[in-house]
C-alpha cells in the first residue's frame, strides 16, 4: 500500500513561501505566509494572529488584510471580515474586494450596502456572472422582484448554458406562487443539462403545488433516481409514497346510466 505524505504546516508555508512574491519587509512577509499555512488547512481560527503580526509589522501589507478577512469569513465574523475586506480595497481597489464586502453585507442583512458593492464590482468587471447573480439576489430580498428578474433575464440571453440564473429565477418564481412559470424556466435547465437534478425537484414542488400530482410523482421520482441520498430524499420518498397510495374514485356502471 503507498503512503500518501500529509503536507505539515511548515512544509505548506515552505510551499506558499517559494511562489509568492517578497513584496513586503522579510517579518510581515514571514508571519503572512505562516497565516497563509494554517487558513489553507482550514486552522481559519489560529491563522488570525499571524495576519494581525504581519499587518502590525507592515500597514500596506494587503495580503495580510485579505487573508484575515477569509478567515473571518469563514468563521462567520462578517464583521470583522467586513473592515479587513475594506481595510484591503483602500490600498488597492479590486473587483474581487467589492465582491466580498458586498457579500459580507449580505450575509449581515444590510441589502441597501450590498447593493452598492456589487456595483462596484460590476463596473469593474461588467461581464462576471457571480457579481450580477449576487446583485439579482440581493433585489430578491429587497422585494424588487421585477429588477432581479430584468437581471436574470439578461444573464439568460447573453449566457444561456449559465444554469444557476435559470434555477434563481425559477426558485424567485415559486417564492411569489408563479408555479407554472417556474415549471417553464426549470424545463429549460433540463434541456441544457438532463442530470441536473434541482431542476427536477424544482418542477416536481411546482406541479405538486398546482395539484398535478400524477406529474409530481413523475419528477418527484426522476429526482430521486438521480440524487439517492439528497438531503430531501426523505420527504421526496414520502410524497412519492403519499401520492401513490391516493384512491381514484371508482364508479359502477349504473352511477353512469341516467
Amino acid at each position: 500500500m503507498v503512503e500518501i505524505e500529509v503536507i505539515s504546516d511548515s512544509n505548506l508555508s515552505k510551499v506558499i513561501n517559494s511562489i509568492r512574491p517578497v513584496k513586503y519587509n522579510n517579518v510581515s512577509y514571514r508571519f503572512c505566509v505562516s497565516g497563509d499555512a494554517l487558513r489553507l488547512a482550514n486552522k481559519h481560527k489560529e491563522s488570525i494572529p499571524h495576519y494581525l503580526q504581519a499587518i502590525m509589522k507592515d500597514r500596506n501589507n494587503i495580503d495580510a488584510y485579505i487573508g484575515i478577512a477569509h478567515s473571518y469569513k469563514a468563521v462567520e465574523n462578517f464583521e470583522k471580515a467586513l473592515h479587513y475586506f475594506r481595510q484591503a480595497c483602500l490600498l488597492e481597489p479590486d473587483f474581487s474586494l467589492y465582491l466580498e464586502i458586498g457579500m459580507c453585507n449580505f450575509a449581515l442583512a444590510r441589502y441597501d450596502e450590498a447593493l452598492k458593492d456589487f456595483m462596484s464590482a460590476i463596473k469593474l468587471s461588467p461581464d462576471n456572472l457571480d457579481a450580477q447573480t449576487w446583485l439579482a439576489l440581493t433585489h430578491e430580498e429587497l422585494e424588487e422582484y421585477s429588477m432581479a428578474f430584468l437581471i436574470y433575464d439578461n444573464i439568460i440571453e447573453k449566457h444561456p448554458g449559465y444554469l444557476n440564473a435559470y434555477i434563481n429565477k425559477g426558485t424567485l418564481e415559486m417564492s411569489i406562487d408563479q408555479y407554472k412559470e417556474a415549471t417553464s424556466t426549470f424545463s429549460q435547465v433540463i434541456k441544457i443539462n438532463p442530470d441536473f437534478y434541482k431542476a427536477y425537484f424544482g418542477i416536481a414542488l411546482c406541479f405538486d403545488k398546482l395539484g398535478m400530482l400524477k406529474d409530481a410523482k413523475r419528477y418527484y421520482s426522476k429526482f430521486i433516481s438521480l440524487k439517492p441520498q439528497a438531503e430531501v430524499a426523505d420527504f421526496v420518498k414520502a410524497r412519492i409514497n403519499k401520492i401513490s397510495a391516493l384512491k381514484r374514485p371508482r364508479y359502477s356502471h349504473l352511477s353512469l346510466v341516467n
